[in-house]
């Protein structure tokens, strides 16, 4: 399932940490969560622990990942080899306690401790491919390992799923994307993004295998939710 960022967002690589910060303002606020939850599914400081960071692009929550806890390795998974190169540059001073694998994450996935995600796994349309991605996060996980997913859940119902849309362009307003703007980019990200509801992706897990999905973090359309396997 190849998939390029740069193409889908129209910018270069480059650009793409700031970019992400004006269309999803949510996003910094979304990464203290997942690294807290992570570290629930690591021994401490991450001894000999690895991670997973599916559709990692530019590295930024592998860094994070890598910089939180220094005694766990980070793979990064991404089809996009423009992204896995700028990751490598950003990643460097981690030597080889970050590893870059350029392939598609619906692939089965490595014995791991976590698996994290942040603005990628809405790419998948395909909600029985998605569920597939569950099941491999699942099968993957040691006992008691973390899968934590910051992304974006819409509501089905129309006055709540036009509710959200309306929070998160006055979200972007702040960042000079006017309500114009914000709906225009929403109507091109719909080629090739789907937000299911949040109940939908908890119920694929539960179907995944996981005893207890959880949302722990909500704002709007931004959402963390995950679950301990």
């Amino acid at each position: 399932m190849a998939h390029s960022v740069s193409g889908h967002l129209k910018l270069r690589v480059a650009e793409y940490d700031d970019l992400i910060r004006q269309l999803v303002p949510a996003y910094p606020v979304m990464r203290p969560v997942q690294l807290d939850l992570v570290a629930l599914g690591l021994p401490p400081a991450g001894a000999g622990a690895l991670v997973l960071d599916l559709g990692g692009g530019t590295g930024a929550l592998a860094a994070a990942i890598a910089e939180r806890f220094p005694a766990a390795t980070v793979e990064i998974w991404d089809t996009d080899p423009d992204m896995l190169a700028t990751a490598r540059e950003r990643c460097t001073r981690f030597g080889d306690r970050v590893r870059y694998v350029e392939r598609s994450f619906t692939d089965p996935l490595p014995r791991c401790d976590a698996v994290a995600a942040c603005i990628a796994l809405h790419h998948v349309k395909d909600l029985k491919v998605k569920a597939g991605i569950y099941k491999n996060i699942f099968a993957a996980l040691k006992p008691g390992g973390m899968f934590v997913n910051a992304d974006t859940a819409v509501c089905a119902t129309l006055a709540l799923r036009d509710h959200a849309f309306k929070l998160w362009a006055d979200s972007m307003r702040p960042h000079g994307i006017n309500e114009a703007q914000a709906h225009a980019h929403f109507a091109s990200w719909a080629h090739e993004d789907y937000y299911p509801p949040l109940i939908t992706e908890l119920r694929m897990l539960a179907e995944a295998g996981f005893a207890e999905p959880e949302c722990f973090w909500r704002e709007a359309a931004a959402v963390v939710f995950g679950a301990m396997k």
